[in-house]
Parts: C-alpha cells; structure tokens; sequence
C-alpha cells in the first residue's frame, strides 16, 4: 500500500512527470515517437476523465455568460495574433509569422486538465476549448492571409471531425456514465488526476520525440535566441491571458490564461510545415514545447501567491 501510496504522489507531482517525459522524448526518441500514433487516444481518455469530473449545469451556465465566451475568443483567436504579428516584426521580423501561428492557435485539448492543476475551472475551460477549436478553421486562414499575405487551406471537415472524436464524444460518454453511476464514479475521483497526468506525460514524449533531432541538431547562438524569444512569447500569452478578464474571479482568469497559454502548438507544427516548410517558421513552431511544457510549473505556483 505504501508503495502504491508514493506512487501516485510522484504521478501527482507534475514537476517530476514533465521533466520525465521532457527527457524520455529527447533522449529516446527511437521509442518515444510510438506514442505520437496515440496522441487521440491519450487526448480522448484525459477528457473523458475530465468529464466525468464537470458540473453539465455549470457549463451550460458558462455558455449563457457570452461576455466572457466572446471576449475569450476575440482575444485568443483575433486580437492577440494581430498584435503578437507587428510588435514582432518590430523586435524579430524573421519569427512573424512564426509567431503569429502560435498565438493564433485555438485552445490546446489539455486545457481542462491543465486548469485543474493549476486551481482553475475545467467547465469554463471546456466552454472555451470547444468554442475556439470549431472557429480556428476559419480564424486561422484569415489572420494569415491578412497579416501574411498567404491563404491557408484548412481541412475543416477532418478538424471536426477530430473534435468530435477526441472532445464531443468522451464528454458525451462521460456524462453517459455518470448519469448511471455517478455514486461509484465518484468515489474514484482521486485516481483521475495521476491517471491524467501520466497520459499527458505520454503524449508530451510523443509529441518531443518527433521533433528531438530538429531540437538536438540546433544547439546553437541562433538556436538560444529563438528560445528565448519563444520563452518571452509565452509569458506575454501569460500575461494578456491573465489580465484580459481584470473584471473576472481569480479562479476564472487562471483558466483563462490556461487556454490562451497552453494552445494547440501540435496544430501550428502541422501548418507550419504543410504550408510554409521555412526553418525560420518551422524550427520556432516546434521549439514552442519547450515555453508551453515548463513555464506551467513557474505559473502553477505564482497563481497559489495570488490566491
């Protein structure tokens, strides 16, 4: 027992689980890159664990507040790739458009888990992943051909239907089988959060290992100055997340940060190499999981201070 005990604290311990995977997808790659084929499986049980957990009352109350939906959007979607766009052309012109991608992207899938863990509300973060995924196929070619100059052409069909899969159909059995067994459900709550975590630890080795010779052959100046960057980027999605909803609870604008923050880079990556496949543009998109796996652990503990 105790053994099982010290277990599921250190799979608790998300520090320890994310250096982990960190380290396993760069250093073995050879193994690691399987799991990138169960990135939707991992995705679809880390939901269905989520919602199990969710209040559908709540939800559906987060629905009717469509200040804060809207707002969420316009910000994530609209505003902040514009601004995100110029001031980088200013400061890096050569990361753009780069940039642009990354801070176009809709909410990442594990927003909900993400926000439990850092003392957010996954229903709300639910709301806005779902919301921003459905409108990204049309946003993410506009601000594109706007502010690139070039037209995307997204698979929106394959994209739904992706949501569907991964999203729609795990909350839809959840709820399913809380309705019947919402009692014995309950009662195993506590192994949800480990459960989740090391699925995300999977995923994360996945998702390094299919980049970790790109990371591993570019330890150079140039290669420091884009990480830094990258770095400098996220904490301004940290920031303009966090303070956008001034007006909002603690709780809710910690989940809001979580969803602009923590977006759907493995979107980004696709693009950047379907549509543009530049190494100014490709290398920064895959780099991007260095800020969004480690800068959770510093945020993490900045939002308790705040609280």
């Amino acid at each position: 027992m105790k053994l099982i005990h010290n277990l599921r604290q250190l799979l608790e311990s998300y520090v320890f689980v994310l250096l982990l995977s960190l380290a396993l997808g760069l250093l073995l790659p050879r193994y690691a890159i399987h799991l990138a084929d169960w990135t939707s499986i991992f995705l679809g049980i880390i939901f269905f664990l989520s919602a199990l957990k969710i209040d559908l009352k709540e939800v559906l109350s987060y629905l009717q507040d469509k200040k804060m939906v809207v707002m969420a959007n316009l910000v994530m979607l609209i505003l902040l790739p514009i601004v995100i766009y110029f001031a980088t052309r200013l400061v890096f012109p050569d990361l753009a458009i780069a940039f642009m991608l990354l801070a176009a992207m809709p909410a990442g899938m594990t927003s909900p888990l993400l926000a439990e863990i850092c003392g957010g509300k996954q229903s709300l973060a639910l709301v806005i992943t779902i919301s921003t995924s459905l409108l990204a196929p049309f946003t993410i070619p506009l601000m594109v051909r706007l502010l690139a100059g070039t037209s995307v052409q997204v698979d929106t069909l394959g994209m739904f239907l992706s949501l569907i899969k991964v999203i729609f159909i795990p909350f839809l059995l959840a709820n399913i089988v809380k309705y019947f067994w919402h009692h014995k459900i309950k009662a195993t709550y506590y192994t949800f959060k480990p459960i989740s975590t090391l699925l995300l630890c999977l995923l994360i080795m996945g998702i390094v290992a299919k980049q970790a010779d790109t990371i591993l052959s570019g330890l150079n100046l140039t290669f420091l100055l884009e990480v830094a960057a990258l770095f400098l980027l996220y904490a301004v999605f940290h920031f303009a997340g966090y303070y956008a909803a001034w007006w909002r609870n603690h709780d809710d604008r910690v989940t809001i940060t979580i969803c602009l923050a923590y977006n759907n880079f493995t979107l980004a990556i696709y693009l950047a190499g379907k549509f543009f496949n530049e190494p100014n543009i490709v290398v920064p998109v895959v780099l991007s999981v260095l800020p969004w796996s480690l800068l959770i652990i510093p945020f993490k503990y900045y939002t308790k201070k705040l609280k």
